[in-house]
């Protein structure tokens, strides 16, 4: 099949032949790997000229005279060489298919693999061993014909398959696709006419013809048939089942010809009531849709079919304001097929209608054998537009086609989908109306977390309408109004049933209206609680639901009443690990990627991402790729989409770094930091005990499977500039866990019960980032103990009431899997001895100052790793040089006084030298007089000039005006708060 481009270009017109940067070709043999490492000159001339395509193979022409390799078997040789030299085109970029341009395109030729069957075998190699071929029984067994079988029909892949991917001008809506291996099992062949019917209602009544077609590029596994969303759904006639529907395929004597059904008379057919069947500015638009679906070819339809067609509602309701004019009234009825096709073209909504009647004649001399339901048109009509009288009118209410499509699966792995679809299925059951179930749901999570894409995904699974209600643009000038308003919505829903009404920020009604009574909440729960209550009555006597769903991203801001109002209530919470990685492949589905692109890798880099923000990496992605495409090219998007795009890691690593950068500030998302262990000078003993702590639960989690607690609490503790937070973030690195720092000071806040919220955001933003490491600098400053202080609200005593459920909650439930708290503070003595319990700061740890030279060598060796060393400097004699009691901190003082003096000593050169160029007059006159030494640097300098080396003379002027930051009788100090922690509590070293 080909497709028409946008701007008019079709497939068989040549394709823009764009320029590849680097091209990988992978020779299939060691005969083709010499061939093109001998000749390259003939290979590149051979290669230049052909369009390169990834996965194609091209086989080299054979030259007249061949050289032997010597070494080798003369016969075995001869015949490898004589094999056909081919080679792969493993990875072509930017795009997928372009050509090869000499001194400007990177090619690499690579052996090959060592799988392929090597370049010495000789044909007869490969054939000798062969088992002969046997016809006995079985084999002539599988061939015998089965008159009926069943199969399945599966409606999510039928979507996938069909839809996106037609491959025969055969309507889809009669159409059924199966396996090749199936066909004897149905005795058809592909093209046959066939019947299909459920497996539980064998009447001639539920059968249906249909066209069987087989097509090798359908991956459809044995005993299952694909089939469109229309068609499943006339098959099954709406039914909900929790597994795939049986069905049954009988072959018909017909075969591919035309089935001798009758032509109808008259057609009824009505609107399906949905919220945009429903809408006058569509009437005009769906109704020449429904004329132009019967006036191209004939139609098969049966009584209670269902027919769906695609609609543009922002061309139709264009349409439709403009016909409103006095001028668009003299169009309206002269819109040609042209304008039609517009408003049907990128369709973003699907009208129903539903066959109500069909009228036909009956033939007289009807043969009474096995197939004469196909001249009563028990099977169908054949809709004729030349012959067939078609009229709308009525409106039906009834369940649609499912229809679940890319976006939709992505969510349906997770929890929150699960649930919501099961309380929706059971108001969907037969005799649910009895119950009086009043099926209510509140959805409440952050924005982003796909709450209304959830429902939209349930409502597509399930065949049901969804109507949306925002409730910032319902709020009128007067409650009255308001109220009018929402209780209108309510009334549309139920005539849309079966419907989902979704009432999204539903926290607005509470926000902006005022309580009936005093104590009260808002008077808008009332009306929702009666309009809800109204629902029952309509279900009764249309047979089909409408349920309730609001949406709040602040649930704490939503009136307890108003609350109070929906039955059930999901939490949205940012997806884990492997739900980011479903909805990065449901995402990228349609995305070719590079090989060297990993998902999994990517899902893990993305936490506390929610699906809105994995669906704008995406986008940005591929912006990313565009940039860097374009450069290369003189070509527009569309060429370069038509040459083929394939995402590599570095566009989906820039993107991810653009958006981190964005947004993060704005939401806190924690990233991994980078901090490696040579950023580290010492602390060895203190890097093997964190690592056993927080490593062994990552790497052996079914140690903790029967129930034993981790530890998931740390505590580091001493003197200032020990490096605390650097040792944390090296630890983060090292397990690629998430990290979050968080200041003391920055979760007080003056609001009565904000500081303990702030708490709970920390804990529930470290749990949505998972494996996450939260960091609490300064705790001695947030965690006092309790009792001592005096402020007038107890502040202080219920942020440590609140961290101290919180690190409860992390250390026994499932929830707080994977997240580590480490705390670091100068004062132990004035944290609460709560914190210090088994199953919260339990490992205590103390970072002190280095005691042997050796390990303050460690540390100057770490932190000079990307400084410029004189060759006569010796580290070794600076740290002979240095006290005991200094810290890291002081150890990166020293080290930047000592850079500091090294640059300026080099200015000082430089304004020497600029100043001896200036009085000698030696400078180009293509330079300006006098030279500056900004002119110097950007235009003149040399490496020499601008080469920095630290000598050991600037460490020494460092170490003589160096103040270190932690005196000797305060390192005393720490010593005796060691000794005093490590005997009162335990795990304290």
């Amino acid at each position: 099949m080909q497709f028409l481009f946008e701007h008019g270009q079709r497939d068989n017109q040549e394709p823009a032949r764009i320029q590849l940067q680097e091209v990988v070709i992978q020779a299939l043999s060691a005969s083709a790997f010499r061939r093109a490492r001998r000749d390259t000159a003939s290979f590149l001339a051979w290669l230049s000229p052909r369009v390169l395509s990834e996965g194609d193979v091209h086989t080299f022409p054979h030259p007249a005279h061949l050289e032997v390799d010597e070494s080798a078997d003369t016969s075995s040789s001869a015949s490898a060489e004589a094999a056909p030299l081919k080679y792969l085109v493993k990875l072509t970029q930017p795009v997928k298919r372009g050509y090869l341009k000499e001194g400007s395109s990177l090619l690499s030729v690579v052996a090959p693999d060592t799988t392929l069957p090597g370049p010495l075998t000789r044909p007869s190699d490969l054939t000798d061993d062969e088992e002969p071929l046997e016809i006995d029984e079985t084999f002539l067994g599988n061939a015998i014909i089965s008159p009926a079988s069943r199969g399945r029909v599966s409606p999510e892949a039928s979507h996938c398959s069909l839809i996106l991917a037609p491959c025969s001008s055969v309507n889809d809506e009669c159409a059924i696709y199966a396996s090749p291996h199936d066909l004897s099992r149905i005795g058809a062949l592909s093209g046959d006419w066939v019947l299909v019917g459920t497996r539980t209602e064998r009447t001639e009544r539920t059968q249906r013809l249909s066209r069987l077609l087989v097509n090798a590029s359908h991956q459809i596994p044995s005993g299952f048939v694909f089939a469109s969303p229309t068609l499943t759904y006339n098959v099954i006639r709406g039914a909900i089942k929790p597994t795939l529907p049986e069905v049954f395929i009988r072959p018909t004597p017909f075969g591919p010809n035309a089935p001798p059904i009758p032509i109808a008379k008259t057609v009824t057919v009505a609107r399906v009531s949905s919220p945009t069947s429903t809408d006058r500015g569509y009437q005009n638009s769906f109704l020449r849709a429904l004329h132009r679906y019967f006036l191209h070819q004939r139609r098969l339809v049966q009584q209670g079919d269902i027919i769906a067609l695609p609609l543009n509602t922002d061309d139709a309701r264009r349409a439709w304001m403009f016909s409103q004019t006095e001028e668009g009234m003299q169009d309206a009825e002269d819109m040609d097929e042209a304008a039609l096709q517009d408003i049907m073209d990128a369709p973003n909504e699907t009208v129903y209608f539903k066959v109500t009647n069909v009228e036909h004649d009956v033939p007289s001399d009807i043969s009474l054998d096995a197939f004469c339901g196909s001249q009563l048109g028990e099977w169908g009509c054949w809709v004729d537009h030349s012959q067939t009288r078609i009229m709308q009118t009525g409106v039906e209410q009834s369940r649609i086609p499912a229809n679940p499509s890319s976006e939709h699966q992505s969510y349906a792995g997770t929890a929150a989908f699960t649930k919501l679809r099961t309380l929706v299925a059971a108001a969907l059951t037969q005799g649910a109306a009895d119950y009086r179930l009043q099926l209510s749901v509140l959805l409440e999570g952050a924005r982003g977390t796909g709450k209304m894409s959830t429902v939209r995904a349930v409502a597509a699974q399930l065949g049901l309408h969804v109507l949306e209600a925002n409730c910032y643009r319902m709020i009128g000038e007067n409650d009255v109004q308001t109220e009018g308003t929402l209780e209108a919505r309510f009334e549309k829903a139920a005539s849309c049933a079966p419907c989902i009404l979704v009432l999204r920020h539903v926290d607005a009604l509470s926000q902006t209206s005022q309580a009936s009574e005093a104590g009260k909440g808002p008077i808008f729960a009332d009306v929702i609680a009666e309009s809800t209550e109204s629902l029952q009555q309509a279900w009764k006597l249309s047979g089909y639901p409408t349920i309730v769903v609001a949406t709040t991203d602040y649930p704490d801001e939503t009136s307890p009443k108003l609350v109070s109002c929906f039955k059930h209530q999901i939490r949205f919470s940012a997806p884990d690990e492997a739900e980011r990685d479903s909805v990065l492949r449901c995402l990228l589905s349609d995305t070719s990627l590079a090989p060297d692109v990993s998902l999994h890798e990517l899902a893990v880099q993305t936490a506390a991402l929610v699906p809105s923000d994995l669906a704008d990496l995406v986008s940005r992605s591929e912006r990313v790729y565009l940039s860097r495409a374009a450069p290369v090219s003189s070509f527009d998007a569309l060429a370069l989409y038509a040459a083929g795009t394939s995402l590599n890691a570095h566009d989906l690593e820039a993107a991810l770094t653009k958006a981190r950068t964005s947004y993060s500030e704005s939401i806190g998302a924690p990233k991994i930091p980078n901090v490696t262990w040579d950023d580290v000078g010492g602390l060895a003993h203190v890097k093997a005990d964190i690592l056993d702590t927080i490593q062994l639960p990552l790497e052996h989690p079914e140690l903790f499977a029967g129930g034993m607690k981790k530890r998931s609490g740390m505590l580091l503790y001493g003197p200032p500039g020990t490096g605390k937070t650097l040792l944390a973030k090296a630890v983060a690195t090292s397990c690629a866990l998430n990290f979050f720092s968080v200041k003391g000071p920055e979760l007080l806040n003056m609001y009565i019960g904000e500081s303990e919220a702030n708490v709970r955001r920390v804990f529930q933003r470290a749990r949505d980032a998972k494996p996450c490491v939260i960091f609490f600098d300064e705790l001695d400053s947030v965690a006092p103990k309790r009792g001592n202080h005096g402020d007038s609200g107890g502040v202080m005593d219920r942020i440590v009431s609140q961290l101290l459920a919180e690190l409860d909650g992390i250390a026994g439930g499932d929830a707080g899997a994977d997240v580590f708290v480490i705390g670091a503070t100068n004062r132990p003595d004035l944290l609460d001895p709560a914190l210090l319990r088994p199953g919260r700061f339990d490992r205590m740890l103390y970072l002190g100052v280095s005691q042997t030279h050796e390990a303050q060598l460690n540390i100057l060796q770490a932190l000079t790793r990307k400084f410029r060393l004189h060759p006569d400097l010796r580290l070794e004699d600076v740290a002979e040089a240095c006290p005991f009691h200094y810290t890291g901190a002081d150890f990166y003082a020293l080290c930047s006084d000592a850079l500091l003096k090294a640059m300026s000593r080099k200015a000082e050169e430089l304004d020497i030298k600029i100043d001896q160029l200036n009085r000698d007059g030696a400078v180009d006159p293509k330079h300006p007089r006098p030279l500056t030494p900004q002119y110097y640097l950007a235009e003149m300098a040399t490496n020499e000039d601008i080469e920095v080396l630290v000598t050991q003379a600037d460490f020494d002027e460092a170490l003589r005006t160096l103040v270190p930051s932690v005196s000797q009788a305060e390192m005393e100090h720490y010593r005796r708060v060691q000794q005093q922690f490590s005997k009162e509590t335990i795990n304290s070293e």
